[in-house]
């Protein structure tokens, strides 16, 4: 009976032990296949993202948008998301030579994550634009112009001097065409599918329409919320026509750069949508 119970005691700590190394194995297979078997991931460059202060700064149940953008808090979600540079520019002010110097301090203090674009606004700032943008470009270092409707002629012509690329929230697709066709040197990235947040799905139609028509016009995916557009815009644009962009801090990176995941494209068209056409665009 001893020898019963000797053996039975043997017998659980041999049935432990081997549970244990069981466990373990089961556990660490999976992390080691992981590592072993994980491709190089592609760069990602967010091209749409706003930060800094805005005309609301410092004041309370003001629109989010004219308030402050932490751009450290823009840094934490990167690295959550996945995302390793970001296109940042100012939030909404009246004017923007102050702003454009604050995005061009936080491009200053982390080089190797912020790329800067000034914003302006045709008509606050009008005549005042070329001046400003050529110090910006020139001397703070900007690459690129971001605004809210219609590119000026102003802005059209400095951005073709200086070689830079127009991000623009176009208030109508088809009222932002003339400019695109004035300059077709430029690069005109049309935001958002050419409408945000899906609010009138046909100006999607419209953006892939028009940006079949025009070699210079590009269509930036941020907000689409009727993902059927997105898909589309997949199916019937070359991949090189398409530039990943998440509208942030206030639309999520995390979220925006999963809707591209689920475009299911090659690995090299994907590569093109989230890093390499920017680049392209800004000469890199």
């Amino acid at each position: 009976m001893v020898g019963d119970r000797k053996v039975s005691a043997m017998n659980r700590r041999i049935f432990v032990k081997r549970s244990l190394l069981l466990s373990s194995t089961v556990c660490l297979a999976p992390l080691r296949q992981g590592v072993t078997a994980q491709p190089d991931r592609p760069l990602v460059i967010d091209a749409h993202c706003h930060a800094g202060s805005g005309l609301n700064y410092g004041k309370l149940d003001a629109d989010p948008w004219t308030t402050f953008n932490d751009p450290q808090w823009t840094l934490r979600r990167m690295e959550e998301a996945g995302i390793d540079r970001t296109i940042i520019f100012p939030i909404s002010n009246a004017t923007y030579e102050k702003a454009n110097e604050e995005i061009a301090s936080f491009a200053r203090r982390w080089p190797d994550k912020f790329i800067g674009f000034a914003k302006h606004d045709a008509k606050t700032e009008a005549g005042k634009i070329r001046d400003l943008l050529r110090r910006e470009v020139r001397e703070l270092g900007l690459k690129g112009l971001k605004l809210h409707g219609v590119p000026s002629p102003e802005m059209v012509e400095t951005a073709e001097e200086l070689r830079i690329p127009i991000l623009f929230h176009p208030p109508k697709v088809l009222e932002s065409l003339e400019a695109v066709r004035s300059a077709p040197k430029v690069a005109f990235i049309m935001a958002h599918l050419g409408n945000f947040a899906s609010r009138d799905w046909k100006e999607h139609v419209r953006a892939i329409e028009a940006a079949k028509a025009f070699p210079n016009l590009y269509l930036e995916t941020s907000s689409v919320v009727f993902v059927d557009y997105l898909e589309r815009a997949a199916k019937e644009l070359p991949a090189e026509k398409l530039i990943f962009g998440s509208d942030g801090p206030l639309v999520d990176s995390r979220v925006e750069l999963h809707k591209i995941r689920l475009l299911k494209l090659p690995p090299e068209k994907e590569r093109l949508v989230l890093s390499g056409n920017i680049l392209r665009l800004l000469g890199q």
